[in-house]
């Protein structure tokens, strides 16, 4: 036989349905929610076009757009039309210099211009040139980043920068398993302004893209390209056992039998299903920490905001003290996402936002707004999402333990893993790791057919 299960109807858990099926696989997709696609989640509210989960994806990593083509979305894709970021600071928004990498300078005229930097901070940037290379495998990236640029560059650039993609302390996130390239460029070059210098980027896409429909586009294709595939949603599986030669998945009202399984759920939720099977693998996936986020869209007429809105948006460091991580100009960032007399802004709350309500996370952005962007009129709409234990935090050491939990799932013949958890939280990454899990599993079953 050859009869897959993907349990979890995420991005990577699409994109390991959409392998298998490609090979021929009999594949059921298993999801609790209601509807597939994990945190994607794209909405039309009348004129408007919200995104709850992630907006864009990044062309460096070529995964995303290269699913994208494959699917026949090359029509859809569409680039940032602002590439420029803010900084709050000070209580006041200071343009990113032109130039940096993150927290790295590969340019001095615009750093030495900047307000954002006391001067001190930025001579401390400077002696990136001299310093030794480190010496660790793998170190946290707020240790790195202050070891090499110091801890201005970190409070004020890394660490805001940063929160966007990871959501997480960044004394807490591995380095190696976060922002590899920077270890990378320290062991090359020993100096990363060095490295980056020497750096050549190319290609003609913007760094992000999206689709013109929202990213919610892509798992409405990928889904119309598995039109063989048994998708069930709102079929929670409960427990996952190894019957013989057999998987056996568990679920409320039935027992469901395959010859492989993918586990594509967050790590908390994939120790869960395994607790009966194996505990001691069980234990080990179970230790990669997930944290919540919320996102807040609002929308206000042209005339209600006072500045001129020229970039993608602002992000704000911790030091600020203020509850928010950053925001999103939406409409500034992709055309078509509001109607021409609207402006479309997106707000991004950690964990600490999931307990309120939406009327009261509501009035705490619109209190942040006002303080950072002088917005004191009612939004015309507003919509709340909530991603609680969404977002993996890849602690020191992450990578060390994803190497175990492979070790110890290969044990069980059939048995796979994927998803934001273990290999890359962004949408390529995931895309590529479903996709590489998928062709596994139907190397596999052709093997033992």
């Amino acid at each position: 036989m050859n009869r897959a299960a993907v349990v979890g109807g995420g991005i990577a858990g699409l994109a390991a349905a959409y392998e298998l099926v490609r090979h021929g696989a009999d594949v059921t997709i298993f999801e609790a929610r209601e509807r597939m696609g994990g945190v994607i989640e794209t909405r039309r509210v009348g004129g408007y076009l919200v995104e709850g989960g992630p907006d864009s994806f990044l062309t460096l990593k070529p995964a995303a757009l290269e699913l994208c083509r494959e699917l026949g979305l090359d029509d859809q894709i569409v680039p940032t039309l602002e590439r420029r970021v803010y900084i709050y600071s000070g209580r006041r928004l200071h343009a990113l210099p032109e130039g940096m990498f993150l927290a790295v300078p590969t340019r001095l005229w615009p750093l030495l211009m900047s307000g954002l930097f006391s001067w001190r901070g930025k001579l401390r940037m400077a002696l990136d040139l001299l310093l030794p290379r480190g010496e660790a495998d793998d170190e946290s990236l707020g240790s790195f980043v202050r070891r090499r640029l110091g801890r201005e560059a970190f409070d004020k650039l890394a660490e805001p920068l940063m929160a966007g993609i990871y959501l997480a302390d960044g004394d807490e996130l591995s380095l190696k398993s976060t922002f590899p390239r920077f270890l990378e460029l320290e062991r090359e070059h020993r100096s990363l302004i060095r490295g980056l210098r020497k750096a050549r980027f190319s290609g003609s896409l913007s760094p992000f893209v999206s689709l013109r429909g929202g990213v919610g586009q892509l798992v409405e294709r990928l889904l119309a390209a598995m039109p063989g595939a048994d998708v069930r949603p709102s079929a929670p599986v409960r427990r996952v056992d190894r019957r013989e030669d057999r998987w056996r998945l568990v679920l409320d009202d039935e027992a469901f039998e395959a010859d492989a399984v993918v586990l594509a759920v967050p790590a908390v939720a994939a120790a869960e299903l395994l607790r009966t099977l194996d505990a001691g693998l069980a234990d080990e996936v179970g230790r990669i920490p997930y944290v919540g986020s919320a996102t807040i869209s609002l929308a206000y007429p042209r005339l209600s905001v006072p500045q001129e809105l020229d970039a993608t948006g602002f992000v704000v460091p911790r030091t600020e003290g203020r509850r928010i991580v950053g925001c999103t100009w939406t409409s500034s960032k992709f055309g078509d996402r509001a109607p021409a007399d609207q402006i479309l802004l997106r707000c991004f709350m950690q964990e600490r936002g999931l307990g309120l309500s939406d009327a009261d996370l509501v009035r705490e952005i619109r209190e942040e707004l006002k303080e950072t962007m002088d917005i004191r009129d009612a939004p015309a709409m507003t919509r709340v999402f909530r991603w609680p234990g969404a977002n993996p935090v890849y602690r020191v050491g992450h990578e060390r333990r994803v190497r175990e939990i492979e070790s110890r799932a290969s044990a069980w013949p059939g048995l796979y893993l994927t998803g934001a958890g273990y290999r890359g939280i962004g949408l390529p990454d995931c895309i590529k790791d479903g996709r590489a899990t998928g062709r596994m599993v139907a190397q596999r079953l052709m093997r033992d057919a």
